[in-house]
């Protein structure tokens, strides 16, 4: 079936990167925040902008790394009515849920793109120590706003099909996994 086979080849994969280049930021804001303390310790200076690049730098991270989150299954969940569902019924509604939370993503991500085009044409930045260039980060924004979105379109089809997609965790819960 094409929509398992675009799961399992595509989207799977492509929300693995996301997710290594989310920690790859995370891990530089970490060094960087690790540089500006022993730099304030030993010299009395900090880093010039280092709150605008954090602040920008923690938006990218974020907005990489929900669509691995989904694709585990690993996402915010309530399940107090598919718990009492059979297997396949769950699943069904799961997919039903997931396809109109996509509609919603799809057009928060069509507003995102929008605005990220618009900040990088007019050369949009945030003044503080540093003028800092924002429209890198509305731009990751929107990126992982519409794979977001992707990726619950086509989950919700593979639930649709009374499936489970692969790589995510088992849906029946009796805590947090």
């Amino acid at each position: 079936m094409f929509v398992v086979s675009l799961w399992e080849r595509g989207l799977r994969p492509a929300a693995k990167w996301f997710a290594v280049a989310s920690a790859v930021l995370c891990g530089a804001l970490a060094l960087l925040l690790t540089a500006e303390v022993v730099m304030r310790g030993t010299s009395g200076t900090s880093i010039r902008g280092l709150f605008e690049i954090a602040e920008l730098g923690l938006v990218m991270t974020v907005f990489l790394g929900l669509a691995q989150s989904e694709v585990n299954g690993t996402h915010v969940r309530v399940t107090l009515l598919t718990d009492r569902l059979s297997p396949a019924a769950a699943n069904r509604m799961r997919g039903i849920a997931l396809i109109l939370a996509t509609v919603f993503l799809a057009w928060m991500g069509f507003e995102l793109v929008e605005r990220a085009l618009q900040s990088f044409t007019v050369g949009e930045y945030r003044t503080g120590l540093l003028n800092f260039p924002v429209w890198p980060s509305r731009a990751f924004v929107a990126v992982g706003t519409v794979f977001l979105a992707l990726v619950l379109f086509v989950k919700g089809l593979v639930h649709l099909t009374g499936r489970t997609p692969s790589g995510a965790t088992d849906h029946t819960e009796g805590g947090a996994v």
